[in-house]
């Protein structure tokens, strides 16, 4: 069995302090001259992009020059963040250090691929980590991310036939795990019937 992770909120605290973000959107926004508000940034979280060509057109900018501004403080801000501790992992982060010794430990995030290998240094998972899997840097990328399979069959890929549990905490997550055949855990770190890492272990362990 090959154990595979969601990043953003699974393993990464990344929504505890988010002047990383404002100050990446903040900054995108004023390349081009347009004064940064809620609603503005808004248009450009990472929930929001797979509307990103509406987005830019909302914002008067054309999307193919509107991304790779958008993308490159994105990435800036986020590694910064992780580099400095302003996003730190969650605290039971050395379960995976515990599985790891069990099974195979993946992980398929929507963030870049360079923060989800920032992330893995940061976070001491060098060793561990089998394979990570982010999106890409250019626009065209989005179409691959989650809840497209696109991610899993690149992990197929690298890492062979296996069967495959996804751990994640939205129901993006949930119906990507159920387009590639995935079993799926919920960690819902809110304080959801699954609410940590040793109780998403315990329940994968209890399934084999």
């Amino acid at each position: 069995m090959h154990v595979v992770f969601d990043m953003d909120g699974v393993l990464l605290d990344s929504q505890a302090e988010l002047g990383w973000l404002d100050r990446a959107l903040d900054e995108t926004l004023q390349a081009f001259d347009i004064e940064p508000t809620p609603e503005r940034r808004e248009l450009l979280y990472p929930p929001n992009l797979r509307n990103f060509e509406q987005a830019a057109k909302d914002l008067g900018v054309p999307p193919a020059e509107l991304w790779p501004v958008r993308h490159r403080h994105y990435v800036q801000e986020k590694e910064r963040a992780l580099k400095t501790g302003q996003i730190v992992p969650f605290p039971d982060i050395q379960q995976v250090h515990t599985l790891a010794q069990e099974h195979p430990v993946s992980i398929i995030s929507n963030s870049p691929e360079s923060i989800v290998e920032t992330f893995v240094a940061v976070a001491d998972l060098d060793a561990v980590v089998a394979h990570w899997i982010g999106r890409g840097d250019d626009l065209e990328t989005i179409e691959r991310m989650k809840p497209d399979p696109a991610f899993y069959e690149d992990l197929v890929d690298r890492a062979g036939p296996d069967e495959y549990v996804y751990v994640g905490d939205t129901s993006s997550d949930a119906l990507f795990a159920q387009r590639t055949g995935m079993d799926f855990v919920h960690l819902d770190r809110s304080g959801g019937q699954v609410s940590s890492l040793a109780g998403a272990i315990e329940l994968i362990r209890g399934g084999n």
